[in-house]
């Protein structure tokens, strides 16, 4: 996990200002997901729909970014 770590901080990630969310779920929900991977893609599009548009709609009204600003994600389940 640490050289993942390092190799996303130093090659992947550019230095630009970066924050971490963390999506909790319920435990029924985790174990759920731990055995039928095929719902962990849904259920993380959704979260990350969901981030990206707040971060869109944030950068837009408080420094006039355009409405075709990107986000990017990496996601590591743990």
């Amino acid at each position: 996990m640490a050289e993942t770590a390092a190799n996303l901080a130093d090659g992947v990630i550019p230095h630009v200002p970066v924050r971490q969310w963390v999506l909790s779920l319920p435990f029924s929900l985790r174990y759920r997901l731990a055995y039928d991977r095929g719902t962990v893609t849904p259920v993380l599009g959704a979260f990350l729909r969901a981030v990206f548009a707040s971060l869109r709609r944030r950068a837009r009204e408080q420094h006039g970014v355009g409405a075709n600003a990107k986000c990017g994600a990496v996601t590591v389940p743990i």
